[in-house]
Formats: structure tokens, C-alpha cells, sequence
């Protein structure tokens, strides 16, 4: 049953974020993702997708698939239990290469549904898009009937009040949100402009329900996150400005001390590589020192700095960071860079 409260963050995401008319509320980014896929199925009545290499959009089975050959054989399931007729429905694309992506297109024409992105990557370290590639899809999207979904479970509400949409000022047809619509509690959420989302149940024939979904507890915490978001118009300039500075300040630190790295940066959202090329895509992620890596985290940790535990995963900072602590932190990195 929805509730008074729903309905009220319902509104104000509307309000926030561009190109949107109605959003449905889920329990978590995977749910959210998974949905939206299914949207993007029905409306359009094709079966596959486009998904890229180290995107992360949850553990749905649509989503957990290794790379075919090439641009005409079909992903594989990376995970036990994802099946080989799920997998065939998946093809794997390279992030920030349009060529591979029209390859693609043109290898399965007119069955492909959605092509999915995180529109600034997280899950392989933070990768921000070059020039031109979201431009890029959504032409390709626009000629080939093909809907573009903005997994913006990261960067939603977080680079920009309306997320990489406003920022990049590309439009998604169907975006997906979590984490921080949720105020730290269990939800996400996906939207779309109302052609598209009326295809959903009641009112159309695509079916997705929860019991637990737009709960009064998350829509709660939610509404606080985004009504303290919006009323603050220079947040989102404090926080690039932090991230910043800590970035510089790490930068600094790693050079004094001669440690092969490359750091990456858009808004909040921050990756220290221990590598030498740019970091562009996956593969290009994957050249990273791993072991320097593993002695950066403990040495971090050791010092009381909780950072991400992986190599593949984005930093975010917080306005809650005062300057005083990005010093400490960058203290910390070049204490721990001379044994690196």
C-alpha cells in the first residue's frame, strides 16, 4: 500500500532530476536494475541487452556474464547458476569505445532492448566517461530503437542534485537509483518518463512488485537525504572542491616518493591506480599493481583510514570530511607511500 510520504519523495526526485515523469521505489540497486531491464524488455518487445565490461548493476543473472569472442557470439555466465539461455540474452560491450558498441549494434540489429551503463563507472575504480562517449549512445540508442538506462545507483543525487543526467546533460530513458536516495537505508529506484513506466502493472502489462518496497522506515530516511541535498545549493561545489584537494594532496604525497600511479576524478567520487597508463576502461583497470594495491590498504587501515577494500571500487567523500581530515589522510599516503 502506498503511503502519504512515498508519494511525497516520489515528487521531489521528479522535481530533481531531469526527464523523469514517474518512479517506482524497490528495496536495493539490483532490484532496481533488474526492473528496469525487464521495462526496457517489455516496452520495446526485444530480448537482448548491452552491458559493459566492469559496470556493475547488481547480481541479477542478466548481469553476472563474461565476454563472448567477439562481436557476434554471445557473454557467458561468470557465476555458477546463471544459465547458458540468460547468458545468450547478454552481450558484453567496452566502456568509453563506441566503435566496439556500434560493432555490436550492427551484429544484432533490431533485437537489442536497452543498452546499460554506469554513465561515470565505480565498480572498476572510478572512470569517468570521455568526450563524446554518452553522447555517443544515446545517438546510437536514438537511430537503432534502443533504450539507454543510466545506472545511477552511485552517481544519483551525488555529482548532481539530478545526477549525471544534469551534469552530463544527457538524457537516459529509464535511470536506476540506490544508496544514497535511501539515506543509508535498504532502497532503491527506478524512473522513466511516463510512456515508458505505464507499461508497468497495474496499468500495463510488465510485472514488479514488493512487499517491503517504499517502506515508511527507507522513504523516511530518504526524503530527509534529499530535502537536506536540494536545500543546499553549494554542496555539490564543497564536495568537488574536497575531492579536490584530497586529490592533489595524494598526487603530491605518491610523486615524492616516486610510486607509479594514476588518479582518477569527478566530482566526489575519486580512484587512486597504481598504474602508469590512463585508466579507461576495464582492462586498462586491470593493469593496476595489485600488491601495491593490498600494501596501500593495510597501511591505510593501519592508520585508522578505512578506504575501499578493493582496487575496483570508487571512493566517495563526504561533506561530513573536514580539511583537517584530508590532511591526515594525505599525511597518512605519504608516510606509507616510502614503503610502496
Amino acid at each position: 500500500m502506498p503511503t502519504a510520504i512515498e508519494t511525497e519523495i516520489a515528487e521531489l526526485s521528479v522535481s530533481m532530476v531531469p526527464n523523469i515523469d514517474k518512479i517506482r521505489f524497490v528495496n536495493s540497486g539490483t532490484e532496481a536494475c533488474m526492473s528496469a531491464i525487464r521495462l526496457a524488455r517489455g516496452f520495446t518487445k526485444k530480448d537482448k541487452i548491452i552491458k559493459f565490461a566492469g559496470c556493475y548493476h547488481g547480481h541479477s543473472d542478466s548481469f553476472l556474464i563474461a565476454a563472448g569472442s567477439g562481436a557476434i557470439t554471445f557473454g557467458t555466465p561468470n557465476s555458477p547458476g546463471v544459465t547458458e539461455g540468460t547468458a545468450k540474452d547478454t552481450l558484453l560491450a567496452r566502456y568509453n569505445d563506441l566503435e566496439n558498441v556500434n560493432e555490436l549494434v550492427e551484429a544484432n540489429k533490431d533485437v537489442i532492448a536497452a543498452i546499460i551503463i554506469e554513465p561515470v563507472a565505480g565498480n572498476m575504480g572510478c572512470i569517468p566517461p570521455v568526450d563524446g562517449f554518452l553522447e555517443g549512445l544515446r545517438s546510437i540508442c536514438d537511430s537503432n530503437d534502443i533504450l539507454l538506462i543510466f545506472d545511477e545507483v552511485m552517481t544519483g543525487f551525488r555529482l548532481a542534485n539530478g545526477g549525471v543526467q544534469e551534469l552530463k546533460n544527457i538524457n537516459a530513458d529509464i535511470v536506476c537509483f540506490g544508496k544514497v536516495v535511501g539515506g543509508g537505508l535498504p532502497v532503491g529506484a527506478f524512473a522513466a518518463r511516463n510512456e515508458i513506466m505505464n507499461y508497468l502493472a497495474p496499468i500495463g502489462p510488465v510485472y514488479q512488485a514488493g512487499t517491503l518496497s517504499g517502506n515508511p522506515l527507507a522513504m523516511a530516511a530518504g526524503l530527509a537525504m534529499l530535502k537536506t541535498i536540494n536545500a543546499d545549493a553549494d554542496l555539490m561545489n564543497r564536495l568537488e572542491e574536497k575531492t579536490k584537494y584530497l586529490h592533489n594532496g595524494i598526487a603530491d604525497a605518491l610523486n615524492k616518493n616516486n610510486v607509479t600511479h594514476t588518479i582518477n576524478r569527478i566530482g566526489s567520487m575519486i580512484s587512486v591506480h597504481f598504474s602508469e597508463d590512463a585508466v579507461v576502461d576495464f582492462d586498462s583497470a586491470a593493469k593496476g599493481n595489485n600488491d601495491t594495491f593490498k600494501k596501500f590498504f593495510h597501511g591505510m587501515l593501519n592508520k585508522g583510514i578505512y578506504i575501499a577494500p578493493s582496487a575496483f571500487e570508487t571512493w566517495f567523500i563526504t561533506d561530513a570530511l573536514t580539511y583537517e581530515d584530508l590532511n591526515e589522510t594525505i599525511a597518512a599516503v605519504e608516510d606509507i607511500a616510502k614503503d610502496l
